[in-house]
């Protein structure tokens, strides 16, 4: 009877390991499809580890280390990680901290008497490690007034930085509000360095690589040349280039500086969980003591952003230089660690400033995608052909009208089809959403119109009446309406002749909207979001981020079914990426999650 019951009792063992076993297969195969359909457009090269509950569920290595020499990148493959060097200066600070040779509250006057010595003596330690310190010296970011330092290909000492900064002031009081500051972290590095009398490359070796048990992870270089994963352009494009412009370390010294493996840093997180490098009230302070962002509940700890990701606790840091992008971070509800480190951006991110479309796909779509894996849910996948050579044989020629202005030609070539816009004037498909009029017979848009007519022929008599009463004494005024002029200066300036404008989306269907306007220029286009109130008065204006040019009128389509087909827009221009639909009598286009329907002119 005891052996018939062992028997059971190790069948019952058996069928649990077969269906953790058969779940786990799952998910590394809802993983590697996420991946998969990156690497297919190209937008995904690079390495990733992701683990659950200390037991890696899935590791793998995309594209090139090397186009140049068509080396793969693999296991071993090192990467600079670019800002998630962060994290790993933090815990050394941390571990001075530990020591009890440093303390958060530490002034940075300590350290720098004669760095900006009007404000030093209020930023603290801990207002560097949180983004909180209002510096208006930074490095590889330029504000709106010009505060900031591009780094360069030469080395540069910190005693030149501080001649660059030395007529710095403070943006707000340190603790009061947040700004992401590179420097900061450089001199937590410096920090380092003065309080340990070491170097900072040999004490985060000595302090946190040789404890964490990161054999392939250094400061300035590469612990094995032959693994480097070289940067490279070209990402989500039809080749990639490997990148010649670099960056001195010595500008994003603590900032940016470090490289690693995708197995390393899985080891970092590993051993900051497990009280390896820290003690654990000190981890505990990293996650806590945070700067609110001011955005989605998101804030800054000591060297990590803490979010939230459809109710789950998501804590990481994000990377991006010239040719590299990276993500790190854990989901400690659920014990998961992921590690995504890639080699490739679209552009060297310095030189080229036309390009509309995304720098990198990690830190965003990607990441997003494989936490809603990870959570149970289904990934938005990017669709990969489904019909081969020779096997679309269905003919959708003929045209389709969206609106009295706006038609599609869908023409078909062999196994090959291609759609063309056509209209009265010039547009794009990745534009029909800007070029349509969308304008409502209501006051807001009448606002909204009065507005476009004044800025358009520069007369702004009448105006200030559309306006609330905040806004009437801003487009009143002789300042108001000589900022609206010199704004309009401007963009004839860089965008050529105007042509026309139009109201192409209204948000809001009772009480206050926000009505969006497209004035097309010779060469590019410019968009504003008005806010008009309940009571149909501007209550406010900013620029429209989301506004986008593009002059291609023929683009290919990649059959993914019989009758759907994808545009592969990152490769027009870095434009959004769209689906068409044909039907029976009627063509649907999908742009993100609004469609639009055009029906078959003369069929």
């Amino acid at each position: 009877m005891k052996k018939t019951v062992l028997v059971i009792s190790l069948f019952i063992l058996a069928l649990k390991g077969f269906s953790q076993q058969s779940s786990n297969s799952k998910l590394e195969k809802s993983i590697n499809d996420v991946f998969e359909s990156y690497a297919h457009y190209n937008r995904f090269i690079g390495n990733v580890l992701i683990s659950k509950n200390d037991k890696i569920i899935y590791k793998k290595s995309f594209g090139y280390a090397d186009i140049d020499k068509l080396k793969k990148n693999t296991k071993k493959s090192i990467f600079s990680i670019a800002s998630v060097t962060k994290p790993l200066t933090a815990v050394g600070i941390m571990t001075l901290v530990d020591r009890d040779k440093l303390s958060l509250e530490t002034p940075i006057c300590t350290f720098f008497p004669n760095f900006i010595p009007d404000f030093s003596n209020k930023i603290t330690v801990r207002h560097l490690l949180n983004h909180s310190s209002g510096m208006q010296a930074n490095i590889g970011r330029i504000d709106d007034q010009g505060n900031g330092l591009m780094p360069g290909e030469n080395p540069i000492t910190l005693h030149e930085l501080f001649e660059e900064f030395k007529d710095s002031k403070l943006k707000f009081e340190p603790g009061t509000g947040y700004e992401y500051n590179n420097f900061g972290y450089t001199l937590l590095a410096y920090i380092i360095e003065n309080v340990s009398k070491q170097s900072y490359a040999t004490y985060m070796e000595q302090a946190v690589f040789i404890p964490a048990n990161m054999k392939n992870t250094a400061v300035n270089t590469f612990k094995k040349a032959n693994n480097r994963a070289f940067p490279h352009i070209g990402l989500g494009l039809n080749t990639f280039e490997k990148l010649s412009y670099s960056i001195h370390p010595s500008w994003i010294k603590g900032a940016g500086n470090i490289s690693s493996t995708s197995e390393d840093l899985y080891r970092f997180m590993t051993a900051l969980e497990n009280g390896t490098i820290l003690k654990p009230e000190s981890v505990d302070k990293i996650y806590s003591y945070t700067q609110p962002i001011g955005y989605n509940d998101t804030a800054y700890g000591l060297g990590w952003r803490i979010q939230n990701k459809t109710g789950e606790k998501w804590i990481n840091h994000t990377g991006l230089l010239p040719g590299n992008t990276s993500i790190i971070g854990l989901l400690p509800e659920n014990d998961i660690k992921i590690v995504i480190l890639s080699n490739a951006t679209t552009t060297d991110l310095i030189t080229e400033d036309e390009f509309q479309g995304k720098s990198q796909f990690v830190d965003g779509e990607i990441i997003d995608n494989v936490i809603a894996v990870l959570q149970g849910k289904s990934p938005m996948l990017l669709p990969i052909a489904a019909i081969n050579k020779g096997q679309n044989t269905a003919d959708f020629s003929r045209s389709y009208k969206l609106d009295g202005m706006h038609s599609l030609v869908l023409t078909k070539e062999g196994d090959m089809y291609s759609i063309e816009t056509s209209g009265e004037e010039p547009w794009s498909v990745f534009t029909y959403q800007f070029s349509r009029n969308a304008e409502e017979n209501n006051k807001a848009s009448e606002a909204a119109l009065f507005f476009a007519k004044a800025m358009s022929t520069q007369n702004f008599e009448g105006l200030a009446n559309y306006g609330n009463d905040d806004m009437k004494g801003f487009l009143g005024s002789d300042e108001g309406v000589n900022q609206l002029k010199g704004m309009w200066e401007y963009f004839v300036k860089q965008a050529g002749v105007f042509k026309s404008y139009n109201i192409y989306k209204v948000d809001g269907n009772e009480g206050p909207k926000k009505v969006h306007v497209r004035f097309h220029f010779q060469k590019e286009d410019v968009g504003f979001v008005l806010g008009i109130n309940a009571v149909n008065k501007i209550q406010g204006m900013f620029m429209d981020e989301d506004i986008k040019t593009n002059s291609i009128k023929t683009v290919k389509l990649i059959p993914v079914s019989e009758n759907e087909f994808f545009i592969n827009g990152h490769q027009n221009g870095g434009m959004q990426d769209l689906k068409i639909t044909v039907l029976d009598k009627k063509l649907i286009l999908s742009d993100g999650s609004t469609k639009f329907k055009a029906e078959v002119i003369n069929p």
